[in-house]
């Protein structure tokens, strides 16, 4: 502990000032998520029947990531493994200052569904979800090596999304069709 200490001594005040901000940011998002989640289990005991009677047609509820993706390689006309994925959330009323939450690996069929822990609440606000497409294209040109160039035109791609107070309760799918000349994305389900 004294080491870090020692290694922030030298910082100058306004990177300290942001590194304070940041942990202060965690805490907020970490009580919030709480408060949301013992609301969330408040209701849910109220509506024990409903979820009883759904279980009984067969409809259980699942939990899962909020937020989850894939990638597809359209120029090989199949999933992108081993991908490297990486979730951020701007800081509410910052002008690009952005906080990790998550990151994650695309498997075998280029998913990535445990970004988040299991949940049905996800916090509202600006996400961005950044897909590193470089050791995969390199990966590529190891096995295609006419076909794929020597540099990627699309060494990353940042995909940024909104999620509003209305829709804290919807699962959001950001699926990502990349080539080494394009790519696209969507709003998926």
């Amino acid at each position: 502990m004294l080491e870090l200490v020692k290694a922030r001594c030298n910082n100058a005040p306004h990177v300290e000032l942001l590194a304070a901000a940041t942990e202060q940011m965690k805490i907020t998002e970490l009580r919030l998520h709480k408060l949301l989640a013992s609301q969330q289990q408040q209701a849910a005991s109220q509506s024990d029947a409903s979820m009883a009677a759904e279980r009984r047609a067969g409809g259980a509820p699942t939990m899962r990531s909020p937020i989850t993706t894939h990638v597809l390689d359209t120029s090989m006309g199949r999933p992108a493994p081993g991908v490297p994925i990486s979730l951020h959330k701007e800081w509410a009323e910052s002008s690009g200052v952005w906080d990790c939450v998550a990151s994650g690996q695309t498997n075998q069929d280029g998913r990535v569904g445990d970004l988040l822990a299991p949940s049905d609440l996800v916090l509202p606000g600006v996400y961005k979800m950044s897909f590193d497409m470089t050791s995969y294209m390199k990966d590529c040109k190891h096995l295609h090596p006419h076909f794929f160039p020597e540099q990627p035109f699309y060494p990353k791609v940042d995909v940024h999304f909104h999620i509003s107070n209305s829709q804290t309760k919807q699962h959001f799918h950001v699926p990502l069709t990349w080539n080494p000349y394009g790519y696209s994305t969507y709003r998926g389900s």
